[in-house]
């Protein structure tokens, strides 16, 4: 039946709307449906001749084994071609598809990265603005505390003593009271109270001067006619708060040290820290010989605002301190 010809493009089967395996019979059944539905006679649409023209091209083919055999043949082919060409737009597809997603997280992970810098950007500029803003707040801290630690060069005022005295018992005079003070700190003026008697107003030549009358009184016998000797404006300088404020931290710096050095074994009867090296307990410690006890000049050294000439007035006021403690202690022993 190689007359009948052959439309490889045209699914023959589908056409009649019959299956592959379809029998002779099924097919001519299906083709008279159609030829029915499709007759130029009976169907006013303008395709309805070449509709009809292929169905009864399908029916002869499929009908006849050899045309219908080869028919196959070249059907199958056409459907393998479909077949892998869907497949291959499948995977292309698919392919494109992967390439489009990994574009996409590509971007997506930009972008993520983008706003990871720019936050770790902005949160550095904010620990950095901050970071300087704390460091000017110390710094006028440091500047703010430096100024209230700062001693002010002494007044007039802070040389003066109120010396007072039983008027009954003793008359001074300007020259009698600075011939008794002269010796102990060097008077500069004196001005004795009209009204008030027994009460005199005496500047000295310096805070050291004064702050050697004042405590002086107690122990040196020409102080002994005054019974009220204090600052004049009933506040000590700040020289002298200064002087005690470092002399009172030394002398906890040096009992700490002190009862370190007495803190003793109770099984060994020797200090904790004795050195290994001597055997009777009497060796000093590597520890104790690397502690320092701060002197007068190193506590004085961290002010940042003492002078020299503040220094060594502080050191004459805390040297004749401790003649006095010491003359107090003489006394205490002797009354004893």
């Amino acid at each position: 039946m190689s007359s009948k010809q052959i439309d490889a493009e045209v699914n023959y089967y589908e056409l009649l709307g019959v299956q592959v395996e379809a029998t002779p019979k099924e097919i001519k059944k299906a083709y008279r449906l159609k030829a029915l539905e499709l007759h130029p006679d009976k169907n006013p649409s303008p395709d309805a001749g070449a509709l009809f023209h292929t169905i009864s091209q399908a029916y002869e083919v499929l009908l006849d084994d050899k045309a219908k055999a080869s028919y196959d043949n070249v059907l199958k082919a056409r459907l393998e071609r479909v077949k892998k060409k869907t497949q291959m737009d499948s995977k292309r597809r698919a392919a494109q598809t992967e390439l489009e997603e990994r574009e996409n997280q590509a971007k997506k992970a930009k972008m993520e990265q983008d706003q990871a810098e720019a936050k770790y950007y902005a949160e550095l500029a904010r620990i950095r603005a901050e970071g300087a803003k704390r460091r000017e707040e110390w710094r006028e801290q440091e500047m703010k505390a430096a100024e209230e630690e700062k001693i002010p060069e002494p007044t007039e005022l802070d040389c003066a003593l109120k010396i007072k005295w039983k008027r009954k018992k003793h008359t001074f005079t300007e020259e009698e009271l600075e011939k008794l003070l002269n010796p102990i700190g060097k008077v500069d003026t004196i001005a004795i109270a009209e009204k008030k008697k027994g009460t005199a107003l005496v500047v000295f030549k310096t805070v050291v001067d004064a702050h050697a009358v004042l405590t002086s009184k107690g122990t040196h016998p020409s102080l002994e006619p005054f019974e009220v000797i204090d600052w004049y404006t009933g506040k000590e300088p700040a020289m002298v708060t200064r002087m005690n404020e470092d002399r009172k931290r030394m002398q906890e710096a040096k009992k700490r040290a002190d009862e370190l050095a007495s803190f003793g074994s109770p099984s060994l009867g020797k200090p904790l820290f004795a050195s290994s090296n001597d055997n009777n307990g009497g060796g000093q410690s590597s520890f104790f010989k690397n502690l320092k006890i701060p002197s007068a000049k190193s506590s004085f050294s961290n002010a940042p605002s003492l002078s020299d000439k503040e220094y060594e007035a502080m050191t004459l006021m805390k040297l004749r301190q401790a003649e006095r403690e010491r003359m107090l202690e003489q006394i205490k022993r002797e009354e004893a």
